[in-house]
C-alpha cells in the first residue's frame, strides 16, 4: 500500500469552502455523501491553518454526543470555563460557545451528524433555532455532515427538511473521478488502473488499502473476500440506508452482470416490476444506480449499478460462495466481464469530455443507440457543427484491419440507427481498446488523462 502524497483532486469543493471563509460572513455548511468518499478529508483539509472545532457523533445516546462535543470545544478551544458545563441540550451549548467566541472566526464541524439525528430527532431543531436567531450574528461558520445519504436529504438538506434553504453552501460529495487513481497505485500501469477502478471506484478509503504490488483482483480480494477487512462494508452500508436492505440489494444484483431493464432486474430479483419501480427510484437518487442515457427512445430505460463497490462485492464474491475446482475461474470470466463494461463507461466520460470536445465537437446530446437488435455504445451529437461521433468500445487487443472493419460497421449502423433528421450530418467513429498495435486513432487505457485532468 503506497499513501498518495499530499491531498488528491477536490479543488471545486475547497474553493467554495475557502470562499465563504475569506467573505468573513456566518453561514451553514452542509456537507454528505457515500460513507468512505472522504467528507472528513475535505472538511480537515479544509480547516488546516484556521481556528477550528471538530467532532464526530456517533449513535450512542443524545447526552454522550453533548458531552462528547463540550470535550472537544474544551481540549480544541482552551476553554476552560466549559469544562464543567452539562447543557441540557445542544441549542444550550451553541448558543454559549458562540457568546465566548465573541466575533472571532471560527469553523464548528460536527461530522456524521446523521448517527447524532437517527438517535435524537430533537437535535434538528436546536440546530434550525441556532441558525435562525444566533448564527446570523457571529462569524462563526458551522458545518453539519452526514454519511446517511437518505437521511441528511429527507431531514437535513432536502426541500421540506427543517434547515432547507438556511445552508450558504450544500455539497453532496460524490467519488473521486478515475483519473485520479495512479496518485493511490502509483505501481500500476494503465490496464491495471481500469481493472482498479472497475472493482472499487473512486473511493478514496478503498484505494487508500489498495497493495498495488498485487494484481487488482487479488488486492481487491484481500480487502472484500473473505476475511478481508472490508469483507461486510457495502452491506453494512447498505444497512445504514435501509431499514430492510434485502429487497434493495436483490434488485443491485440484477443489475450487477451490467445494463439492462427495469423488468430484467426485476425478474431477477424475483420482484414484481410494479414493486421494484419504488426501490429502483431510491437507489438512483441515492447514488447506488444511475440510469444510462438513450439516444431517440424515451419510453425505455436501461439502468447499471454506479457503485462499483457494490457492484463488485455481488458479483465477484459469488462464485467463492460455491468452493469448488472452477471457483476462482469463474470468478476471473466474471472480472473480465466487468472490466469490459466498466471500459465501455470509461469511454464514454473520455469521449463527451476529451475526445469529442478535442475534434471540435460541441456535444448536445450523448447517449447509447438501440434500435432494431443494432446497438452502439456511445454517440455524441453536435447539432450545430452537423456532426456525429460513435464511440464503440472493446476490452480486448485489436489490430489494424479490426480497427478498420469496426469503424465501417459502426458507422453503417449510424447511418442505418439516426432519425431522418441527421441524415445529412457528418459521421465519425473512435475507437477504444485493450491495445491495437500499429492503430491511428484507437483509444487504449495509456492515453487516457491519467493525473492530468486530477489535481
Amino acid at each position: 500500500m503506497v499513501e498518495p502524497s499530499g491531498f488528491v483532486d477536490r479543488g471545486h469543493e475547497l474553493s467554495l469552502l475557502e470562499e465563504l471563509w475569506r467573505s468573513r460572513e456566518p453561514g451553514l455548511v452542509i456537507v454528505y455523501g457515500r460513507r468512505r468518499v472522504g467528507k472528513t478529508r475535505l472538511l480537515l483539509e479544509w480547516g488546516r491553518g484556521k481556528r477550528l472545532v471538530y467532532y464526530q457523533a456517533s449513535l450512542w445516546g443524545h447526552e454522550q454526543n453533548l458531552q462528547g462535543l463540550v470535550e472537544a470545544v474544551v481540549e480544541q478551544l482552551s476553554l476552560e470555563e466549559l469544562k464543567e458545563f452539562r447543557p441540557g441540550n445542544l441549542r444550550a451549548l451553541l448558543r454559549l460557545l458562540a457568546r465566548l467566541v465573541g466575533r472571532e472566526r471560527l469553523v464548528l464541524v460536527i461530522d456524521e451528524f446523521s448517527y447524532w439525528l437517527r438517535v435524537a430527532e430533537p437535535v434538528l431543531s436546536d440546530i434550525q433555532w441556532f441558525v435562525d436567531h444566533v448564527l446570523p450574528s457571529t462569524r462563526m461558520v458551522l458545518v453539519l455532515s452526514g454519511s446517511i445519504i437518505g437521511l441528511m436529504e429527507r431531514s437535513v438538506a432536502g426541500a421540506g427538511a427543517p434547515l432547507y434553504g438556511r445552508a450558504r453552501l450544500r455539497i453532496r460529495l460524490d467519488e473521486l473521478p478515475p483519473w485520479c487513481l495512479p496518485f493511490f497505485a502509483p505501481g500500476y500501469g494503465a490496464e491495471q488502473l481500469v481493472e482498479l477502478y472497475s472493482l472499487l471506484g473512486g473511493i478514496p478509503h478503498y484505494l487508500r488499502l489498495v497493495d498495488d504490488s498485487l494484481e487488482p483482483l487479488e488486492a481487491w480480494l484481500r480487502l472484500f473476500g473473505p476475511g478481508g477487512v472490508l469483507q461486510d462494508e457495502p452491506l453494512f452500508i447498505m444497512r445504514e440506508e435501509f431499514r430492510d436492505p434485502h429487497p434493495y440489494l436483490s434488485l443491485a444484483r440484477g443489475l450487477a452482470p451490467g445494463p439492462t431493464s427495469l423488468g430484467k432486474a426485476a425478474s431477477a430479483a424475483g420482484m414484481p416490476t410494479s414493486h421494484a419501480s419504488r426501490y429502483m427510484y431510491a437507489l438512483v437518487s441515492l447514488g447506488f444506480v444511475e440510469e444510462v442515457p438513450l439516444l431517440f427512445y424515451k419510453r425505455r430505460r436501461l439502468y447499471r449499478l454506479r457503485d462499483k463497490a457494490l457492484r463488485s462485492w455481488l458479483y465477484l464474491l459469488e462464485p467463492l460462495l460455491v468452493p469448488g475446482p472452477r471457483s476462482m475461474q469463474r470468478l476471473r470470466d466474471r472480472f473480465t466481464h466487468v472490466v469490459a463494461t466498466t471500459w465501455e463507461e470509461l469511454a464514454e466520460k473520455h469521449s463527451t469530455t476529451v475526445l469529442a470536445p478535442g475534434q471540435g465537437i460541441e456535444p448536445a446530446m450523448a447517449g447509447k443507440l438501440l434500435s432494431r437488435g443494432e446497438e452502439i455504445d456511445w454517440v455524441i451529437i453536435d447539432n450545430d457543427g452537423k456532426r456525429v461521433l460513435g464511440v464503440e468500445a472493446k476490452w480486448s487487443g485489436l489490430g489494424p484491419r479490426d480497427a478498420e472493419i469496426i469503424v465501417e460497421e459502426t458507422r453503417r449502423k449510424i447511418t442505418a440507427l439516426l432519425p431522418a433528421r441527421l441524415r445529412d450530418y457528418r459521421i465519425d467513429v473512435a475507437i477504444y481498446a485493450r491495445s491495437c498495435e500499429g492503430c491511428d486513432n484507437v483509444v487504449t487505457p495509456r492515453d487516457l488523462p491519467w493525473k492530468t485532468m486530477c489535481k
